[in-house]
């Protein structure tokens, strides 16, 4: 699962210069740099603000309604209890040992400590319920649950994303007119690019269905100007995109390096090409 380490990437091949078009996959290649990028999973990540205009007593509901509808990630079993109330999820789960030994766990998600809150999509998982939520709490633990559909898995987020914020969580969502995560670039990242270290920042991963998946967005790439401006870190992009849909703009430039490879003599050598998206910006800045 990828948030055990922070999160999933695309390394990608031959491209046309000004163009966000994706180029096919490098062939996979060993080398001693390779643990510097972001990794690829294949669990996905949907752009998702959980809003809703429940009250907490339905959003209390919810919850209790979908007992049956919920796992803990690695476990995998029917919860046997859940308790829910304005502060709080609590949730146990028991199985058999040896025939005979009865054992039990459980988590609990107290709502004023939710920081953040994930879609999550497991296509490649080899398990029935493959939608769940990340509940990230303050201090860096987390709760991951799975679910058999979509819906379930949304409308528990958006219970827990509005019981959080009624007890004044401050519940940190992404950004909708971009809808990816950055970081800033390692010294061995710039290095590798042949750039500074301050010259841009790097995408992490990509929310899926988002304005910069639909750009054509990768992991690895990284982002150096948006519009007439230098981008250093990632305040610097939603500042760009933000005053473009001020203006009135329906699409911004992006320019950034894209991670790709040659090849030498049967031996593949990493390059980084420059690449021009076009963002299209939802004037609404928010989700439907």
């Amino acid at each position: 699962m990828k948030y055990s380490s922070l999160f999933l990437s695309f390394c990608l091949a031959f491209l046309v210069l000004g163009c966000a078009s994706a180029p096919p996959p490098a062939p996979p290649v060993k080398t001693e740099k390779t643990d510097i990028w972001p990794k690829i999973y294949t669990d996905e990540t949907y752009l998702s603000t959980f809003a809703s205009t429940w009250s907490e007593d339905e959003a209390i509901g919810v919850i209790r309604n979908l007992q049956n509808a919920v796992v803990e990630f690695n476990a995998n079993l029917p919860l046997s209890e859940l308790n829910v109330d304005p502060y709080g999820m609590r949730a146990r789960w028991s199985w058999t040992e040896n025939g005979s030994l009865m054992k039990s766990a459980g988590f609990i998600i107290p709502f004023d400590q939710v920081s953040s809150i994930l879609l999550e999509h497991y296509p490649s998982l080899d398990k029935d319920y493959k939608w769940g939520l990340i509940v990230t709490l303050a201090g860096g633990s987390r709760v991951s649950l799975r679910t058999p559909t979509r819906d379930a898995a949304e409308r528990i987020g958006k219970a827990v994303h509005l019981l959080a914020k009624a007890r004044g969580s401050k519940v940190s969502m992404p950004n909708t007119r971009f809808g990816a995560a950055l970081a800033p670039l390692t010294e061995a990242q710039a290095q590798a690019a042949g750039v500074l270290q301050s010259a841009g920042i790097i995408v992490s991963w990509i929310f899926m269905e988002s304005p910069a998946e639909k750009a054509g967005f990768s992991p690895q790439d990284i982002i150096t100007g948006a519009g007439e401006k230098a981008v250093q870190k990632a305040d610097d992009l939603f500042s760009a995109i933000d005053a473009a849909a001020a203006s009135g703009a329906r699409e911004i430039k992006i320019a950034g390096l894209r991670r790709s490879y040659r090849t030498e003599e049967k031996n593949y050598i990493e390059i980084f090409v420059p690449l021009t998206f076009t963002l299209t910006i939802d004037q609404t800045g928010v989700l439907p």
